[in-house]
């Protein structure tokens, strides 16, 4: 039997490292003694839950069709349900368009990028900034317009932050160029600062970018379109993860930096849609998220040097229905997921969780869902997922972008015309 929500009021005065809740929250206890059992509101696959988010949201685009590619190893998709004990509360924190990116600063604020519209500051009272200035200009197309924001490691200290959009090439030149460029947030947070262009290229979208243990850049980069260049191609960029140092210079030992004949940015290369990217704080491996077109979505441990695989190998098919490459899931010298999804969830974000106010889920993996209207939570080991957890399904809406704020509660945007940002915390009876 499904747990029913419990609907409660917030109230208090916001401080440095909380919001203000907008709307009151829910919770999925419903008594102090927290025991879900495997079919309570949340629960990746069990049947009464499926039942019920069909009542609630209808038919999800991404249901089940009877495609199933058999996968490679055990475990390597539809994990065993999690059974989680975690007892949490969700809040309606702020009012906000559609967004991309999301970076909760040291000082409790969140600092959004808007695909059509720059960058802007939430802060605690839920009150959303007007576009920074000296954000930079961007094209709102259907591939363009300002993607990731990211914090650097050292921001406390430096207020350095990262972005990825795309652009004109110039007033007089419509061509689309991407972009990596790093600039610094003003004192009072209202101005983007000293902006510099690290890379760029006509061949560059830029999804994601994350900073690595030894301060290099890592960066998604797209291909979308099949028709398009190929992601096998180590002459092109899209369909990469790309590296790169702080001032926009080739690292010396990226993994092809030697070879003439390819692009020396290129870390890792066979991606199409990455939209999720995350260092592995037990680990510092890069892990990343990928949509494919429809069904075979991935989780990945990159490696140096990797070939994953897109389009010569895919457990997914067209939009359309057809196969990729005929069906074929496995080739010699191409890396397997670590993890896919099929039918697919359109991966969002990827986050791993390290903080201590939600216990039960530290360590785990996080994961949005746009298509799939999800937040899927996973529990690892070995580099291998053992369990999964689908959450927030109820609220019958695309999940964007995944962060962990200072105060150890998750915060989620939306992926919605009229989007909100939500925070997940702990449960008080």
């Amino acid at each position: 039997m499904a747990i029913a929500r419990k609907h409660l009021m917030t109230t208090g005065l916001a401080i440095s490292l909380a919001f203000t809740p907008l709307t009151s929250a829910w919770s999925q206890a419903t008594t102090p003694n927290y025991l879900p059992g495997p079919d309570y509101a949340g629960v990746a696959g069990s049947p009464a839950e499926n039942a019920r988010i069909t009542a609630l949201c209808g038919k999800n685009r991404n249901a089940a069709d009877g495609y199933a590619p058999p996968p490679t190893f055990a475990g390597q998709t539809r994990a065993p349900l999690a059974n989680s004990k975690q007892a949490f509360e969700v809040d309606v924190v702020a009012k906000v368009d559609r967004t991309w990116g999301l970076a909760v600063l040291p000082d409790g604020r969140a600092l959004i990028s808007i695909r059509a519209g720059g960058l802007r500051i939430i802060d605690q009272t839920g009150v959303v900034s007007q576009p920074l200035a000296g954000s930079p200009a961007i094209q709102n197309a259907r591939l363009s317009g300002m993607y990731d924001v990211s914090l650097d490691r050292d921001f406390a200290h430096n207020r350095t932050l990262y972005l990825g959009y795309v652009t004109r090439l110039s007033d007089t030149d419509p061509a689309a160029v991407g972009r990596i460029a790093s600039a610094k947030l003003s004192l009072d947070g209202m101005a983007l600062e000293d902006l510099k262009i690290l890379r760029e290229g006509p061949d560059i979208l830029p999804r994601r970018i994350v900073q690595a243990r030894d301060r290099t850049l890592l960066i998604a980069s797209a291909v979308i379109d099949s028709g398009g260049p190929n992601p096998q191609s180590l002459q092109s960029q899209l369909g990469k993860v790309l590296r790169i140092n702080r001032d926009g210079s080739i690292p010396k030992d990226n993994p092809f930096v030697k070879d003439t004949t390819a692009n020396p940015a290129i870390y890792a290369l066979g991606f199409r849609d990455v939209h999720g990217a995350a260092i592995d704080p037990r680990t510092g491996a890069l892990w990343v998220a990928e949509n494919t077109p429809r069904g075979g979505d991935e989780l990945n441990r990159i490696k140096a040097g990797g070939n994953y695989g897109f389009p010569v190998i895919s457990y997914g098919r067209e939009n359309g229905g057809a196969l990729i490459n005929g069906g074929k899931t496995a080739q010699e010298g191409m890396e397997q997921p670590a993890y896919y999804w099929n039918p697919s969830i359109a991966p969002g974000s990827l986050m791993f969780y390290t903080g201590r106010a939600l216990p039960g889920w530290r360590g785990n993996a996080f994961i949005t869902g746009l298509s799939g209207e999800q937040l899927v939570r996973l529990e690892m080991k070995a580099g291998r997922v053992v369990a999964e957890e689908k959450l927030l399904m109820d609220r019958c809406v695309r999940m964007k972008s995944v962060a962990q704020g200072p105060d150890g509660f998750i915060y989620v945007t939306t992926d919605e015309p009229k989007a909100e940002l939500l925070r997940l915390r702990p449960f008080k009876k």
